[in-house]
C-alpha cells in the first residue's frame, strides 16, 4: 500500500494532471509522453529515495533527458525503458504502467 501511494504521488508530481488523467480513459500513453516521465522520474531520484530498488540516485542524474531514454518494449500495460546517465553511463531500468505510473526503477535489466 505505502508503495502504491508513493508512486501515485510521483506520478501527481512529474506529470501535470492532464496528462495522467486524459490518457487513464483513452488507453496508453504515447511514447514521447512515457519518456517524459521516465527523465522526470530519475531527476526526483536523485532528492528523494522513490522506495525503488535504485535508492536515491547521485546528482549526476539531475541532467537526465528525453534523448536519454530508450523504449526496449511495450507488453500492452506498460513500458520498459532505459535511461543512461551521459556522465556516468550507468543505466536505470524503468517499468511505466500505460496510465503513466511508475511501477518499477531498477538497476539491472529483467528485474
Amino acid at each position: 500500500m505505502k508503495r502504491l501511494l508513493r508512486t501515485m504521488l510521483l506520478v501527481t508530481l512529474i506529470c501535470p494532471t492532464s496528462l495522467v488523467f486524459a490518457h487513464s480513459d483513452h488507453g496508453t500513453i504515447s511514447q514521447q509522453t512515457v519518456k517524459q516521465i521516465a527523465a522526470k522520474s530519475v531527476q526526483q531520484m536523485t532528492f528523494k529515495n522513490m522506495g525503488y530498488q535504485v535508492g536515491k540516485l547521485d546528482a549526476s542524474w539531475k541532467s537526465a533527458q528525453t534523448s536519454d531514454v530508450e523504449i526496449l518494449g511495450f507488453s500492452g500495460e506498460f513500458y520498459q525503458l532505459r535511461v543512461t546517465n551521459r556522465e556516468t553511463k550507468q543505466r536505470v531500468y524503468l517499468k511505466i504502467a500505460v496510465t503513466g505510473q511508475v511501477l518499477d526503477a531498477t538497476e539491472n535489466p529483467g528485474n
